[in-house]
């Protein structure tokens, strides 16, 4: 079935950024088959189930290019406003994703990809706070956004997910190797 988006404004990514007043998108099985003039498209595509009206503004989806999808969304209004950032961070943060468990990690991160793709952010990258990444991919794939993995690993000294430099690279490669940008795509 083919959806058509309908909007009073539709913003393109086309290279002379064209703006559409009355404006539609045409969707059929998640890819995108047509974009154009609203009365041209639902002549082209009269069965389609139709979303949006004249009050919408369609943009293409926005990237997050630095996202923590894990650990905070379970906790965000229990950090303290009034502390230092570095006490917030190793007295907080690290602590509540040190306890993480697979189950935490996948709430958080669809909370957080739930959230994004409610604000038009279709495209995340996770910034590197995954203690379990194939929890979160399962997270991208309901969500149905794309995206990529970073996972824990200090190379500084003690605490949680530290290690040698070698090992946290080591550890970094085989998230991207598992998880790769193309893989996650699909999802969205």
């Amino acid at each position: 079935m083919t959806i058509l988006i309908v909007a009073g404004t539709l913003l393109t990514m086309a290279p002379e950024r064209t703006i559409w007043a009355e404006g539609a998108v045409a969707v059929r099985d998640g890819l995108i088959e047509g974009v154009g003039k609203q009365a041209d498209l639902l002549l082209e595509y009269p069965d389609a189930r139709v979303l949006g009206g004249p009050g919408c503004i369609v943009t293409p989806g926005f990237v997050n290019s630095h996202q923590h999808l894990t650990g905070d969304r379970l906790i965000r209004s229990r950090i303290p406003d009034d502390i230092p950032t570095q006490k917030a961070i190793f007295d907080w943060v690290v602590p509540t994703h040190e306890a993480h468990s697979g189950d935490d990690d996948e709430l958080s991160a669809t909370l957080s990809l739930l959230e994004a793709v409610g604000n038009g952010i279709t495209t995340t990258v996770e910034a590197g706070t995954v203690a379990h990444p194939g929890r979160v991919a399962a997270a991208f794939e309901r969500v149905g956004v794309r995206g990529c993995i970073g996972t824990w690993g200090w190379d500084n000294g003690d605490g949680p997910f530290s290690a040698g430099t070698d090992d946290v690279l080591e550890r970094q490669q085989a998230v991207l190797d598992a998880y790769p940008p193309a893989v996650l795509s699909r999802a969205g």
